[in-house]
């Protein structure tokens, strides 16, 4: 016997504004539901947890294009200069980690999301990072901040984000890209024969890791915090 969830595989359909601010929801949701959970393995260590994003960097020489080598190494910077320990003062909790578009499914209109898979990846980290996974999926490069507010939007309005949190999220957002461009290209060089699969998201992710770090970091999350509140309201 199987059983399954109905729906429509959220990486197959259109992305749109409803869509993205019913992913940051259903996230900020199941976030919510989460809180107090504890589990034995809730601690284990999972190289895709952006906390664990310093440990990267000997995977860099993977990424063959020296710019977007490059790019990824300044974000490992900055998150060793400042972002791990401020990570440490957030609140933590076991959360889903993956809400990747292949583990999310859709109304049949495309307009919300009504399942959740995959939960493999669960763990215990600070609760800000499992937002920043779902956004960096979400990301138009045309409309960066746009679309990114929709997702973080979603989210604020069902479980509103901490000054703290929010000052970190679009560096957070960019280094989940950075996870995913890296930790493709190794596990694809190390098994060509699944290159495919492991390389699925790459394109929008270099998109949109090029798109977050072409702008003024200040000026971005001035315009951020605002594009947030129009959506949650």
């Amino acid at each position: 016997l199987l059983t399954w969830v109905e729906g429509r595989p959220l990486h197959s359909v259109p992305s749109s504004a409803p869509l993205r601010r019913s992913i940051g929801a259903t996230a900020a949701g199941l976030t919510r539901a989460l809180q107090g959970f504890v589990h034995p393995a809730q601690d284990h260590e999972l190289i895709w947890d952006i906390r664990h994003a310093g440990k990267l960097r000997p995977l860099l020489p993977s990424v063959a294009d020296a710019d977007l080598r490059a790019g990824c190494e300044r974000a490992l910077d900055r998150f060793d200069a400042a972002m791990g320990p401020a990570l440490s003062r957030l609140p933590w909790q076991v959360v889903h980690a993956d809400f990747n578009p292949h583990n999310l499914l859709t109304d049949p209109g495309a307009t919300r999301i009504t399942g959740i898979l995959d939960f493999g990846d669960m763990v215990r980290t600070a609760r800000i990072c499992d937002l920043a996974v779902a956004a960096s999926y979400q990301v138009d490069p045309a409309d960066p901040l746009a679309t990114l507010a929709e997702v973080i939007g979603g989210w604020h309005s069902v479980l509103p984000l901490l000054p703290e949190e929010e000052a970190l999220i679009l560096d957070l957002v960019a280094l989940r890209m950075v996870t995913t461009i890296v930790l493709s290209n190794w596990r694809a060089a190390r098994q060509p024969e699944q290159a495919g699969y492991f390389l699925r998201n790459l394109p929008a992710a270099g998109a949109g890791f090029a798109a977050l770090a072409a702008l003024d970091r200040a000026e971005a999350l001035a315009r951020l915090s605002t594009l947030i509140r129009k959506e949650a309201a």
